[in-house]
């Protein structure tokens, strides 16, 4: 478009220049007055190329027309957040993690319970790593406390998690007193497990932190 206007603006130029040369050569009395007549339409017409040059081109009008409507149809085209209730969520997530019902209870308090096997497979599903860190440890008055730290990769980014199990003879029944130390690591893992993989979000809990 720019190199018509210019070739256009070219052409006339060099028809007055043309015309200029006829008349000094051949009526050289009327030599002055045709070079202001001259002078005056050449200015029009740079002034008229000036202002087509400013005027947007259609295929600019349609631009911008095509990128307000293409800008609309995107924000109309965006998915509204899915609302899940408690129960959608559950359902969703236990799919999602490979439960059956085996792995999960309801316990006669109200709240839901997911098996130590339930755990693994949640640990095994999003390859959850966890460090323990010990934190209090009184073997001979059977007290245990550790601190647990769990990873997960969601995305292009990692997921981090912290939480602790504790275990002493107040809190452990039967034949779990023997074991204090692999009782309060239980606890942990359940506890950082279903905290990062969002199950504590709904209220779930893990098999070996409830206590009767």
């Amino acid at each position: 478009m720019g190199r018509m206007k210019e070739e256009f603006m070219q052409m006339k130029l060099q028809e007055q220049q043309d015309a200029r040369d006829i008349m000094e050569k051949h009526h050289p009395i009327g030599q002055e007055r045709y070079v202001d007549e001259a002078e005056f339409e050449r200015n029009e017409i740079i002034d008229a190329m000036h202002n087509i040059a400013q005027q947007p081109s259609i295929n600019q009008l349609n631009n911008n027309k095509m990128s307000k409507k293409t800008m609309q149809e995107k924000l109309k085209k965006q998915p509204e957040p899915i609302v899940e209730t408690r129960k959608e969520a559950l359902r969703r997530m236990y799919k999602e993690n490979g439960l059956v019902e085996e792995d999960i209870y309801k316990d006669k308090r109200g709240f839901v319970i997911i098996t130590r096997t339930g755990i693994d497979k949640i640990v095994s599903r999003n390859n959850i790593t966890v460090a323990y860190e010990v934190i209090n440890m009184d073997i001979e008055k059977g007290i245990c406390v550790l601190r647990a730290a769990a990873s997960m990769k969601v995305g292009n980014e990692v997921k981090n998690a912290m939480s602790f199990g504790e275990a002493s003879n107040s809190n452990l029944m039967g034949g779990g007193k023997k074991f204090p130390v692999s009782m309060a690591e239980k606890r942990a893992m359940s506890r950082v497990v279903l905290k990062i993989s969002g199950f504590y979000e709904q209220g779930v809990f893990g098999q070996d932190e409830i206590v009767d």
